[in-house]
């Protein structure tokens, strides 16, 4: 017999998205490619849509996070100090020496991945928490902390490890903050509230399930909207494009591999130790863009911009693959 969901064939189908993530990203990278081929993006309309991505992604997972438990939560010191020291502290070290050995002769590229390594954090690392079964509770006070520090810790480390000052508009961040944390915290609280007032804790419970398959459809329009920017310089330019992949994924790996290291020195338990290994692999997509556009060359711009392609890649590949090793490497 089957087991009832909410909204019927299509709770279903969003949980068969949820399980099965990787291959509707797949499907959606090559779609978008292909469609990006024939067409032309244009900057102005893919903002907004950006913005609706990233609210579809993070507000079914706002709505599953226990508010109360955050108090908890921002109590996690060891947590926090530690995705901290990675974000701001081992992350640029690996980006600059993966820079410095693969990327030296071509500067633009060079200053791509430095930009990488020197603003960390992610407003997906609540949702993709949620998908793998992590606290997104942490999460959220990881991307919180994370995001408020970069104004103050990244035009530091870049103007040291590149040469050159980075000047992040301070009030387009807490902005940024506003719409893609409070506002989805804030619904997602209420809207939890009224779901239970309403129809009780065991149809939340129910509807819980579901959830992250909305969630998944955000990750869907994100990655295609990526995949659809780039798709034209995939296309022209296959070797700048294989340079690009093979640094940013030593730069993962590496990170990955002293992150796996750091969490079992520190006895992190799964929920936990995913947070702390996203927080350390994950990196701002939408404000290193901004940076790039605005302080940095074209090339720079584009190198950064196939980033979000590999890296949901590369965190399914931790999510679903990888998951159970995870779990029982965690336990």
């Amino acid at each position: 017999m089957r087991e009832r969901v909410p909204f019927g064939a299509l709770g279903r189908i969003l949980i068969d998205m949820r399980r099965h993530l990787y291959l509707y990203v797949a499907l959606d990278i090559i779609v978008a490619i292909m469609l990006g081929s024939l067409i032309t993006v244009q900057k102005g309309i893919m903002r907004p849509i950006s913005i609706i991505a990233v609210f579809l992604m993070l507000y079914p997972m706002m709505i599953r996070l226990a508010v109360e438990k955050l108090r908890s939560s921002a109590k996690n010191y060891k947590l926090i100090g530690a995705s901290l020291l990675y974000a701001y502290g081992i992350g640029p070290l690996i980006a600059f020496a993966v820079a410095k050995s693969m990327l030296r002769p071509f500067p633009e590229l060079y200053a791509a991945l430095i930009l990488v390594g020197t603003i960390p954090c992610s407003n997906m690392l609540i949702g993709w928490s949620g998908i793998a079964g992590a606290s997104v509770e942490d999460a959220l006070v990881v991307a919180v902390i994370g995001l408020l520090s970069i104004p103050f810790l990244s035009p530091v480390l870049t103007k040291f490890l590149l040469g050159s000052a980075l000047r992040i508009d301070l009030l387009k961040l807490f902005l940024a903050l506003l719409l893609y944390i409070l506002v989805p915290l804030a619904l997602g609280y209420y809207t939890r509230k009224l779901v239970i007032k309403r129809k009780g804790m065991r149809y939340f419970n129910t509807l819980k399930k579901v959830l992250p398959g909305f969630s998944s459809l955000g990750i869907l329009l994100i990655v295609f909207i990526a995949s659809l920017k780039a798709a034209r310089t995939v296309i022209q330019y296959p070797i700048v494009i294989i340079m690009i992949v093979v640094s940013l994924l030593s730069f993962y790996v590496i990170q990955t591999v002293l992150a796996l290291a750091g969490l079992k020195l520190l006895r992190f338990k799964y929920e936990t130790g995913f947070v702390f290994l996203l927080a350390a692999v994950a990196r701002s997509q939408a404000i290193s863009l901004a940076v790039a556009a605005t302080f940095f060359s074209a090339l720079t711009t584009l190198a950064i911009s196939f980033k979000p392609i590999l890296q949901v890649a590369y965190i399914l590949m931790l999510i679903y693959p990888m998951g159970e090793w995870l779990r029982r490497y965690m336990k």
